[in-house]
C-alpha cells in the first residue's frame, strides 16, 4: 500500500478479513504516528488489536470463527495467538499461495478498485510531481460496494448472505466429468506422480528444462470425498526397497491433489533406479 497520511497517523497497511462461506469482507487500515520502523508496525500486538476491535463491534455482522486461516508472517503469533485461544478459534497457517487463493483475488480486486481514483486524480493534477496516496478514506467506501455486489459463486451479495444460516458456493471453475460422489476414486494401491508447481522446483521457478512431473512415485495415502467437489488425494513417496539408507524419510507432499494432478503409473513400468530418479 502507498503511504496515507490521516491527521498524525501514516497508514502503510490493509488487513483485509473475509467469511469464507458469505464472502463478507473486512478490510482494517493499520498506521502508527512514525514510520521509521516499517517491520514494528506490522506486529502480533498490532494484529491482535485490530482483530480484537472489528470482531467485538456490535455494528460488525463477523462473529468469532471456528477456524481462522493466515499465512505464516510473523505478525499472526504471539498475542494474535493468545487471542484466538481466548476465543477457542482454531488457527491454520496456509502453506502456499493457493491455499489463500479467495483472500488473494479479494485483495487483487481491492487495489483494482480502490486505487483507479488515485490515478485519475494524477491525471487532472498539475502538480504532477505530487502522487495521490489518499485510500483510506476510500476505503470503507469500497468495501462496502465489494459487499453489496452479487458474488457469482454464491448467487448473493456478502451483505445478503451473512444473515443466512447455509450458503451454497458453486464451483470456483466448471469441472470437467463427475465430481464429489459421483467421482471415480483412485485407490489406495495404485501408483502416481504428481504435477509440479514452481515453486516444487530448486529455485521456485520453472525452466524450460524442468520436469513437469515429480520424479518421485508415490502411492495414495489418504484421500476425501466431498459433496460437490473434486476428490483430494494425499501421498505418500514408493521406496520400492531400494534405499539402503535406514534414517531415510519417505516424501509426503503437504497439499492435496485432485485427479488432474495425478499420472498413473501402470504396475508393469519398468523403473530406472531410485538414485537415477532421485538426481
Amino acid at each position: 500500500m502507498l503511504y496515507d497520511k490521516v491527521g498524525r497517523i501514516t497508514y502503510l497497511f490493509c488487513l483485509n478479513i473475509m467469511d469464507v462461506a458469505s464472502r463478507y469482507k473486512v478490510s482494517i487500515p493499520i498506521g502508527a504516528y512514525s514510520v521509521k520502523d516499517r517491520q514494528g508496525i506490522l506486529t502480533s500486538k498490532t494484529i491482535a488489536r485490530a482483530l480484537k476491535v472489528k470482531y467485538d463491534n456490535p455494528e460488525c455482522p463477523l462473529v468469532w470463527p471456528k477456524l481462522l486461516i493466515t499465512d505464516r508472517g510473523s505478525e499472526f503469533k504471539g498475542q494474535y495467538e493468545v487471542l484466538m485461544m481466548e476465543h477457542n478459534v482454531k488457527i491454520q497457517k496456509a502453506k502456499s499461495k493457493r491455499t489463500m487463493g479467495i483472500i488473494e483475488r479479494y485483495n487483487r480486486t481491492l487495489v483494482e478498485k480502490l486505487f483507479p481514483s488515485q490515478d485519475a486524480s494524477d491525471l487532472l493534477s498539475l502538480h504532477l510531481n505530487d502522487r495521490t496516496r489518499a485510500w483510506v478514506k476510500n476505503l470503507p467506501l469500497v468495501v462496502e460496494n465489494i459487499n453489496n455486489s452479487i458474488t457469482r459463486q454464491i448467487g448473493i451479495s456478502p451483505v445478503e448472505a451473512i444473515e443466512k444460516e447455509e450458503v451454497f458456493a458453486k464451483p470456483s471453475y466448471s469441472h470437467n466429468g463427475l465430481i464429489g460422489f459421483d467421482e471415480e476414486k483412485l485407490s489406495s494401491n495404485v501408483l502416481v506422480r504428481y504435477l509440479l508447481y514452481p515453486g516444487d522446483l530448486e529455485g521456485g521457478r520453472r525452466h524450460a528444462d524442468d520436469l513437469n512431473w515429480s520424479p518421485h512415485i508415490y502411492h495414495i495415502r489418504q484421500s476425501m470425498i466431498q459433496k460437490n467437489k473434486p476428490v483430494l488425494y494425499w501421498l505418500e513417496e514408493v521406496p520400492f526397497g531400494l534405499i539402503d539408507n535406514d534414517d531415510y524419510i519417505l516424501k509426503r507432499p503437504e497439499r492435496s491433489f485432485v485427479r488432474e494432478e495425478l499420472m498413473v503409473i501402470p504396475f508393469d513400468t519398468e523403473l530406472p533406479p531410485q538414485w537415477v530418479l532421485s538426481n
